[in-house]
């Protein structure tokens, strides 16, 4: 994986330097295997004489379905630039697939805004050279989507925990998927956490309102203690009503939730420890206590750690809950729910 590591950092070094089409011209030359100093018209015209150019109607192609971009903006504005000066760049293709149609590997941006248009039917396209490491793969689309136009945060996580999957398959730990993403091991742990976050969270990067991770993690955070007061934080932002920023109010909730988690948990072992003191000899005629009804149980995940939380009462409850304990309870209830 060394060499992988190599061009990652060939790559990043470039986009320091480079900018615009020269930009774009040195991500395709990399995705096609060429070095960083090879001309898109001498791309193309290998391609060519390599029998891998292709200029085909637009639903000749397939689009990836593990791109990690899955909301497209702009599209019409790009059609418009593709109608009055031509598709400029070809988008990267792999090999026909049995059904007669080419998978799209970069470029799917190109080819929607094609699909869309109704002077221009035909979408140019280069057949990959070799084979496609996915791990590379991946890393230089969310490299190149970041670059081109920042995709939603969600979508953004969701393509890491795909790296994550990757290297852990591969026998690396998310240290190294970190190092391979160019995050801190923190901030890919906040991306991640987002995958798990509530509708009422999520729908604010979905929906474009805000792509800050750190907003968006300490929302996901304090939903775990606070889901009521985030969805109200939430709605008076919305509403103008907030009177601070959405970063500082964020931030001030999660420090909330923190804190109630940790005082519920004290609480708890204070009980536990005045249970176990008071405890008496059970007797053979002692009636077994009256089960008390929880008026709200939560199943969390955070850092790999499933998060059981019930409520009873005024009291709030936190259990670390094995895997194999949830698949043993998730049995249980589908078992007594069908009966």
């Amino acid at each position: 994986m060394s060499s992988l590591k190599d061009k990652l950092a060939a790559h990043r070094a470039k986009k320091i330097s480079v900018t615009g089409d020269a930009e774009r011209v040195s991500s395709v030359s990399e995705l096609l295997g060429a070095d960083g100093d090879t001309d898109l018209l001498e791309m193309v015209e290998k391609a060519k004489t390599d029998g891998r150019y292709l200029s085909l109607p637009a639903d000749s192609f397939l689009p990836d379905p593990n791109q990690p971009r899955k909301t497209f903006e702009h599209i019409d504005e790009l059609r418009s630039s593709i109608e009055s000066k031509g598709q400029l760049q070809p988008i990267l293709v792999g090999d026909r697939l049995p059904s007669g149609k080419y998978p799209i590997i970069a470029g799917e941006r190109r080819w929607r805004a094609i699909c869309e248009s109704s002077l221009v039917s035909e979408v140019q396209a280069i057949i990959r050279a070799g084979d496609v490491d996915e791990l590379y793969l991946l890393l230089m689309q969310i490299d190149e989507n970041n670059q081109r136009e920042q995709i939603p945060a969600v979508e953004n996580a969701m393509a890491m925990k795909r790296v994550v999957d990757i290297c852990k398959s591969e026998g690396h730990d998310r240290a190294y998927a970190a190092k391979m993403l160019n995050v801190s091991p923190s901030q890919l742990s906040k991306h991640l956490a987002l995958i798990y976050a509530p509708i009422v969270v999520t729908s604010l990067s979905v929906y474009g309102e805000t792509q800050d991770v750190e907003v968006l993690y300490n929302l996901a955070k304090a939903s775990e203690i606070k889901p009521t007061e985030v969805a109200e934080l939430i709605d008076e932002w919305r509403s103008g009503e907030l009177d601070t920023n959405l970063r500082k109010a964020s931030k001030e909730i999660a420090v909330e939730a923190k804190q109630a988690k940790k005082e519920g948990k004290a609480q708890v072992d204070k009980d536990a420890e005045s249970g176990s003191k008071g405890a008496k000899e059970p007797r053979d005629n002692d009636v077994p206590p009256k089960p008390k009804k929880a008026s709200a149980v939560r199943l969390g995940f955070d850092n790999d750690v499933f998060m059981l939380t019930v409520e009873v009462g005024n009291k709030k409850l936190s259990f670390r809950v094995e895997a194999e304990a949830v698949v043993s309870l998730k049995g249980d209830i589908d078992k007594n729910w069908s009966e």
